[in-house]
């Protein structure tokens, strides 16, 4: 069901290096979860290719650290009570092995940084785009709301009902876009007796719309008032609550004087048509179907914008606010600040109108595991393959526990903030587990290659043969 929002609150798409990759591979792909596993793809292919270069150093450094081992430790015997001698003479042995500490860290720091500017910088680029489709989806349903409860103002829609709509019929509708990009509802009255259903068309006028006007069609054509009740020592006081427009009320001289609200409160008052209940329940049903029928789901997940949990779907009425309010006008900061617009259409539009059984678990934690898992075996796997046919260095036992930090740093992200973010980890983790042992290989490969040459270099010629004078 497309939609095209017509209410004044202009949503823009969030611009960015990220974000307009994101939207480029999302319209090649024509899904935001392809996009972000393909992104995933390219990212971890390249990092491999230049992985491929940080292991080759951290291969070779290792192997000169295993040639040296024995001599430091032997200097550490014998002038560990000087300190300085003793700096003074390991300095010596590796100026010997031409080994340096910083350049050996050198490499994998700048790797770590590469890695940890994409994780950042793509991780709010996820964010922003979620936040936007949020936004969009609730400003579309605001706006077929809105454009459904002015057929109470339609005298083709109120002659329709009236003539066909009797006790024990049910009233359903569908919305649809025509040719030239009109919204059309299908309005069908059905009758049990009757085989043949009453159905007719009508075209949605484009309503632009600020949320104060929102608030005024829904006090209206929606919000009925209170029930009345009068002060017996007055039997013409207004009901309590009732907003009275244009009223003269006599002072205690006598003079008249026109009872005038306040110039930001809605002025609006209830008006039965005989068809408002009708209409609402078409709104809402409407803005349901176009909720049930817009989700960006993945396999058990209803929402991709938002994580793996067992809350809310997609929309919370402390989200939207907070969505939306970047794109309000200075006055309509204002205005929703003092009157609280937004959250009071929330509750018809989405309270009501989407029903809390359709905003239920977005999941169970799954892919949270699964990118803690995925992310431990990786480094396993990278670690076991780089030291396959090696004593085991009893130091490195020291160090296990760093296997499980990038993992639980995963598990935060992606319980936290959007599912897309969490399947990228997924997806970049289990391509590293496909090309590890690829890359392990090349690495140890090219070591070789590199090890072999220079020993050729270092090999000295001797000529014994006789040369003539």
């Amino acid at each position: 069901m497309d939609f095209v929002s017509t209410l004044l609150t202009t949503l823009t798409p969030p611009k960015g290096m990220w974000e307009s990759i994101l939207s480029a591979f999302k319209n090649g792909t024509g899904s935001y979860v392809l996009a972000v596993i393909l992104i995933a793809l390219i990212v971890r292919v390249v990092f491999s290719l230049v992985d491929i270069v940080n292991k080759k150093i951290t291969m070779k450094n290792t192997a000169i650290q295993e040639k040296m081992k024995p001599e430091l430790e032997a200097i550490q015997k014998k002038y560990g009570h000087d300190k300085t001698l003793m700096q003074q003479k390991q300095n010596e042995v590796y100026r010997k092995y031409q080994f340096n500490m910083m350049g050996s860290c050198f490499p994998m720091l700048i790797m770590t940084i590469l890695q940890l500017v994409v994780f950042m910088t793509l991780w709010t680029g996820l964010q922003s785009v979620a936040n936007y489709n949020i936004a969009e989806k609730y400003d579309n349903m605001k706006s077929v709301y809105t454009s459904v409860i002015t057929l109470n103002e339609d005298d083709d829609f109120k002659n329709f009902v009236v003539d066909y709509y009797q006790d024990g019929d049910s009233i359903s509708a569908a919305l649809s876009t025509n040719e030239e990009g009109v919204q059309i509802l299908k309005v069908e009255i059905s009758n049990p007796d009757d085989n043949a259903p009453d159905v007719r068309e009508f075209a949605l006028a484009k309503t632009e719309l600020s949320n104060k006007e929102i608030y005024e069609l829904l006090l209206k054509y929606v919000i009925v008032p209170e029930a009345e009740t009068t002060d017996p020592a007055d039997p013409d006081a207004p009901a309590e609550g009732e907003t009275i427009v244009g009223l003269e009320e006599e002072s205690g001289e006598g003079d008249g004087e026109q009872q005038t609200p306040p110039a930001t409160e809605p002025t609006i008052t209830y008006v039965d048509t005989g068809i408002n209940n009708v209409v609402k329940v078409l709104a809402e049903n409407i803005s349901s179907q176009y909720y049930l029928d817009n989700q960006e789901g993945f396999l058990w997940i209803d929402n991709v914008y938002k994580p793996d949990a067992p809350q809310t779907s997609l929309f919370t009425e402390r989200e939207i606010k907070r969505y939306m309010s970047g794109f309000y006008t200075k006055e309509e900061k204002a205005l929703e600040k003092e009157h609280d617009y937004e959250g009071k259409i929330f509750n018809y539009v989405v309270n009501e109108g989407v029903g809390k059984q359709n905003l239920g678990k977005n999941g169970y934690y799954i892919l949270t595991i699964i990118a803690a898992a995925a992310s431990l075996l990786s480094m396993w796997l990278s670690n076991k393959l780089m030291n396959k046919n090696k004593p085991v260095d009893p130091t490195q036992k020291k160090f296990k526990m760093t296997y499980f930090i990038m993992p639980v740093i995963f598990a935060i992200f992606t319980m936290s903030y959007t599912s897309l973010f969490a399947i990228y980890i997924i997806s970049g983790q289990l391509v590293m587990i496909g090309l590890t042992p690829l890359t392990t290989w090349l690495t140890q490969k090219w070591t070789q290659a590199s090890e072999k040459k220079k020993k050729e270099k270092d090999v000295i010629v001797v000529d014994y043969r006789r040369k003539d004078k």
